[in-house]
């Protein structure tokens, strides 16, 4: 049963196309962090960059390195996005990315940890394997198949990010309307919906919206009556997030994840026209079944234990951040 659940084969046209707009993503976020001037404020300009404990041999390149180092990142994710030495391009960017993370502290963002997640899961996904440089190169490789384990991964991950998100806002300081509040009041000078962002009734929206939107994005999304509908909400819903708090590529990557929520018929159908759909339902299992499903098991374990260990720290973690990251 669970071999049926896991080796499904269906079509892979969501990871081909997400792998497209992966790439792309990963190639604006580092190339974006030079131009808007993170890569100077939080990794050239500063004396000392708080890296995490541990990693102290981790320190930011001298002189102009920072620049030479995400210039290269951003074009590890074009070859992604091309699939041209897949493989070895999202090692290289993984690796990259994870090691800017554990090298300073200053500026935080729990999407970049999320990042991490998703790029250590493209390392293994055959993501390269239709529409891509490397399957024009090597015929060999070229499938319009995947096992079910990798969407069931990607929409798995979502339920407990999502969730959690949802857990977040349950404390005092949102409930009531106080730090919704006060993101309006910074924000009170955007374009068109700054003085909306004043008014009482807007800031209770905003505080009640996200916690629902958080909690039932996913269930909704599986449910196929409420699918589109939900999708074009979520897409309003993020473009407001990027336009209004200006968090990255994340919205765009949340819109992305989406793909796999979506029946691969019609997924190939408006991205991938040409290319031949996969209909057998075989089920194939690989060489690496043993090692998959302890790994899946592990890696869940610790994405939902990691953000609860803040109820075993003494003190107001709220105050301190202690237990925040890695959350």
């Amino acid at each position: 049963m669970l071999e049926k659940f896991l080796f499904k084969q269906i079509d892979n046209s969501a990871l081909i196309v997400f792998r497209i707009c992966f790439g792309l993503l990963i190639t604006l976020e580092t190339w974006d962090a030079i131009l808007i001037g993170w890569v100077r404020w939080v990794l050239v300009e500063p004396q000392f960059t708080f890296n995490f404990i541990g990693f102290d041999f981790l320190q930011p390149l001298p002189g102009n390195g920072m620049y030479f180092y995400f210039t290269l990142m951003g074009i590890f994710g074009i070859f992604v996005m091309l699939g041209f030495k897949y493989r070895f391009s999202i090692i290289a960017f993984t690796l990259m990315w994870t090691c800017v993370y554990l090298m300073q502290k200053t500026s935080y963002n729990n999407h970049y940890y999320l990042l991490i997640l998703i790029s250590i899961f493209m390392c293994f996904a055959p993501a390269n394997r239709y529409f891509s440089i490397d399957a024009r190169q090597n015929p060999a490789i070229r499938k319009i198949a995947m096992p079910q384990w990798i969407s069931l991964f990607i929409i798995s991950q979502l339920v407990i990010v999502y969730t959690f998100a949802a857990c977040a806002k349950l404390y005092p300081d949102w409930l009531n309307g106080t730090l919704p509040k006060l993101l309006s009041t910074w924000k009170s000078n955007t374009w068109f919906i700054g003085d909306i962002f004043l008014q009482e009734w807007a800031q209770n929206f905003l505080t009640y919206f996200a916690i629902f939107f958080d909690l039932l994005i996913v269930p909704l999304m599986l449910w196929k009556r409420t699918r589109l509908p939900v999708f074009i909400l979520a897409i309003f819903f993020h473009l407001f997030n990027s336009f209004v708090f200006r968090i990255g590529i994340f919205p765009y990557l949340s819109l992305a994840f989406f793909l796999f929520f979506f029946p691969t018929e019609v997924v190939r159908r408006r991205f991938l026209p040409r290319k031949p759909y996969y209909s057998k339902d075989e089920i194939i299992v690989p060489n690496y079944k043993k090692t998959l499903i302890p790994f899946l098991i592990f890696w869940f374990l610790v994405q939902i234990t990691l953000p609860l260990r803040h109820w075993f720290i003494k003190d107001a973690v709220l105050w301190t951040e202690e237990g925040h990251r890695l959350s």
